[in-house]
């Protein structure tokens, strides 16, 4: 590697065209930057400048070396200015977290990005773990997890709870439900049908009732944002988070039904201890938490 202050002196004598010029500009004697030029011709191996009387012209190697310098000097300056920059407004947002999640706040964090076309918003869907090691890898900069973890990398703020909820057709007219009317109208399996089925059924139906182990399945889809299609159509009910149900277009369709026992899960916002995070997740992180406050 090039000695950096070899070359500082050998760009300032090319700006000045006179070595005692140069030691006066820098600080140093006239035989301190004749060494320096010296050491460099002898890093680069060959001569940089051909004296002629009193001044010097630049070899080839000195210009090729010259140039090479000037453009190591404006790349270190973009360098420093990109550090000591951090603008709101510009580069990527990198977040994980689950599907429900991401189908709830993704296309409201959008909206800022419409706003600042500088922004680049990357949506990584994952469970926690995933999501986690998403994180500890610096693939992501922050998630979203119902999982708390004592890991001393990690910091985590609860920023609300996730509420799971059963949804039923708009025209199920019963305030109450009982595992015959939930039967009746046959479960709307998917990837985590069963076990939030088991998580909110156990608290709010008789021991004999509660066991998701049998539901009469008359339905199956593993893609989140059609899970509540056939609901719609008064095909079933199913058990989903609150953010999945909160993002389906046909609101009119579907009905809440207000349980006497509800079931959480508490959303932690993780980012790493030591990763300070650029201006530009201020906002985003503000947002996620506001959205996320029941």
């Amino acid at each position: 590697m090039l000695n950096s202050l070899w070359l500082k002196t050998f760009v300032k004598l090319t700006q000045t065209g006179h070595f005692t010029r140069t030691a006066t500009r820098l600080g140093m004697t006239q035989p301190g930057v004749s060494q320096h030029l010296k050491k460099l011709e002898q890093q680069i191996g060959a001569p940089l400048i051909t004296k002629i009387g009193k001044g010097f012209e630049l070899t080839r190697e000195g210009e090729l070396l010259l140039a090479y310098a000037l453009k190591a000097s404006r790349q270190e300056a973009e360098l420093r200015e990109a550090i000591q920059w951090d603008d709101p407004s510009n580069g990527e947002i990198r977040i994980a977290c689950s599907g429900a999640m991401a189908l709830y706040l993704y296309p409201r964090l959008l909206e800022h990005q419409k706003r600042h076309s500088g922004l680049l918003l990357k949506i990584e869907v994952a469970p926690n773990q995933r999501s986690l090691q998403l994180l500890q890898d610096n693939e992501v900069d922050l998630c979203i997890v119902t999982q708390q973890v004592k890991q001393p990398a990690l910091q985590q703020r609860h920023i609300g709870d996730e509420p799971l909820c059963l949804v039923v057709p708009a025209s199920f007219s019963k305030s109450t439900v009982s595992r015959v009317d939930l039967d009746a109208l046959g479960f709307i399996d998917h990837p985590d049908g069963q076990h939030y089925a088991e998580r909110l059924l156990t608290p709010n139906l008789s021991d004999l009732e509660a066991s998701a182990s049998n539901l009469r399945v008359t339905g199956y889809i593993n893609q989140l944002s059609q899970i509540l299609v056939p609901i719609a159509l008064g095909l079933g009910y199913t058990v989903l988070p609150e953010t999945a149900i909160r993002s389906f277009e046909e609101q009119d369709k579907i009905r809440v039904l207000q349980l006497k026992t509800q079931v959480s899960d508490p959303l932690y916002l993780t980012t790493k201890v030591h990763r300070i995070l650029p201006a530009r997740y201020d906002w985003f992180r503000q947002e996620i938490k506001r959205l996320c406050i029941r």
